[in-house]
């Protein structure tokens, strides 16, 4: 029987030893993405990919003058345009924006991947003008 307990606690200090070891290096509010794969995001929320150390958090929105409210006339069809900073190992590498101009969608550059903003939500709305930023939200894509 004692043999039996110091094996029981050996075990348990090996396996969560393990665990720790495992853990991820990435900060706890980050939610993960997979490069070539599209995702939904919102302003505010810190996206990352662990290997390499990358991590993009999205805002704060600048503008939003699309022309998309309905029985309303525009002369132009307005922008979205959104910050967003990059990290890249640790370090900022870019503060840039998104300047969603045509069809509500932007690529950015200046960092080691590309990043595409896809589409924009909500794609109709009630009234001109900025709305609160936890009703955006935004189709990404990160490619290698």
């Amino acid at each position: 029987m004692k043999n039996y307990l110091w094996f029981t606690v050996i075990l348990s200090l090996s396996m969560a030893e393990m665990g720790c070891e495992s853990k991820s290096e990435l900060p706890g509010d980050c939610q993960t993405f997979n490069f070539d794969h599209t995702f939904r995001a919102k302003i505010g929320e810190t996206w990352c990919h662990e290997k390499p150390a990358y991590q993009i958090t999205f805002g704060p929105l600048i503008e939003d003058s699309r022309c998309n409210v309905p029985e309303i006339e525009c002369v132009w069809a307005g922008r979205y345009v959104m910050a967003a900073t990059i990290l890249y190992g640790g370090d900022v590498i870019a503060v840039d924006t998104f300047d969603a101009v045509s069809n509500w969608s932007d690529t950015l550059y200046n960092t080691p991947f590309t990043v595409m903003l896809q589409k924009v939500y909500p794609e109709i709305r009630d009234s001109v003008g900025n709305l609160p930023d936890s009703v955006y939200s935004f189709d990404v894509k990160i490619s290698q």
